[in-house]
């Protein structure tokens, strides 16, 4: 012990003998806490990817698990299931950047067209929070505009109440968003649940928003404008699932020929 102690003692008369042991010693305790800190950064990182990775995993096993239901009602009614199994197609992937402190807000993902990934699919997290739209496909990769961008706008719909309204950003708070357009005779108070609403063409109906955390009157005074507590972490996300709707295309022709 008394050997440790005089060895510890020698090595800080050393280190602080001159400048040049100093900066010496400086550099090498700085090269060693930052490997430390590297590896308790990547086992935090590897258990925190490894917990998305089963938020993930759950996900898809519970989409899978629906279909199996459908796939059993088809045997006991007159239900044509196939039509319904093919209405969305859900394609797991991973986020390579997104940003959050823009008024336009995006996000770069690691699958593309390869991967059967085009514009209009849907964004959501592993728990079914909505994201964003894909915009823009490359072979490998896809960017999609997320719900912090002032150009985008979504149908809502309270879960409580079933009152419809528009989901828009303003552009400031990174974590809310507002919710307007809602009638003034909508039964909603704060904490109640905000979806997207059924008639998106975008996201399956059972999307979560978020949750009302406040509530006020417009200035119109036919209406109420709420502040809505995302429920996806924008900014944090890391796996994200892809959603398309398969009658994307046939919708919008349906559209075109009524303009025509």
């Amino acid at each position: 012990m008394v050997f440790i102690v005089l060895e510890i003692i020698a090595i800080h008369c050393y280190a602080y003998s001159t400048p040049y042991t100093q900066a010496r010693m400086v550099a090498w305790s700085n090269a060693v806490f930052g490997r430390i800190y590297s590896a308790v950064a990547d086992v935090s990182n590897f258990f925190s990817l490894r917990e998305e990775n089963i938020s993930l995993t759950e996900h898809i096993a519970a989409l899978e698990n629906r279909i199996s239901e459908l796939e059993t009602t088809q045997h006991t009614t007159s239900v044509k299931v196939d039509k319904v199994l093919l209405r969305y197609r859900y394609t797991p992937a991973r986020v390579v950047s997104s940003s959050t402190n823009h008024s336009r807000n995006f996000m770069t993902i690691n699958k593309g067209t390869k991967d059967g990934v085009v514009p209009d699919m849907a964004v959501m997290t592993p728990e079914g929070y909505a994201v964003g739209v894909v915009v823009g496909c490359t072979e490998n990769f896809a960017v999609a505009k997320t719900l912090l961008n002032v150009d985008f706008r979504l149908g809502g719909v309270l879960a409580e109440d079933g009152s419809h309204g528009s989901v828009v950003w303003s552009g400031n708070d990174n974590q809310t968003i507002d919710f307007v357009e809602l009638s003034k005779y909508a039964n909603v108070q704060e904490g109640d649940m905000v979806k997207v609403a059924g008639f998106s063409q975008y996201f399956p109906k059972e999307a979560m928003i978020g949750h009302i955390e406040r509530i006020e009157t417009a200035e119109n005074g036919a209406s109420f404008r709420c502040r809505v507590r995302l429920a996806a972490d924008i900014g944090r996300l890391s796996n994200v699932v892809l959603v398309r709707n398969v009658a994307m295309d046939e919708l919008k022709d349906l559209e075109e020929f009524i303009k025509d």
